[in-house]
């Protein structure tokens, strides 16, 4: 997998975790931008096109599942949410994309995104 074409936006208010997890993407040749809410998201999706959308549930003002709402007619990004509490995640209509418990580690992150990676490419199985 190329991941120097994969740009991923992570969308979340808590912004030491969100830029740790950007340092750790960025060495695994990611491409991540931080956006510490639903609202600057938002405008960074104006801005640029990303592969992958991490996006964290519980955050003020827009929480991860209106940010997705309101996105998902301008964006194709693949969604993975993460959050503490797992119990709200049955209630949205994006039950379907992944979920990851706090506290994240970038070990399953990476496995995730190489999964769906394969799992997008055409070319996968031919020789």
């Amino acid at each position: 997998m190329d991941n120097n074409s994969k740009n991923i936006l992570i969308v979340d208010d808590e912004t030491k975790s969100a830029e740790s997890l950007a340092i750790g993407l960025r060495k695994a040749g990611y491409h991540p931008q931080v956006a510490n809410n639903g609202f600057e998201g938002t405008e960074r999706l104006k801005k640029a096109k990303f592969e992958y959308i991490l996006c964290d549930i519980n955050m003020p003002d827009m929480d991860g599942w209106e940010f997705a709402q309101k996105v998902k007619t301008v964006t194709d990004a693949d969604f993975i949410f993460y959050t503490a509490d797992s119990r709200t995640y049955k209630k949205s209509n994006f039950s379907h994309y992944p979920l990851l418990i706090k506290p994240i580690e970038l070990g399953n992150i990476l496995e995730l995104l190489q999964q769906k990676g394969e799992n997008n490419n055409p070319n996968k199985g031919e020789n």
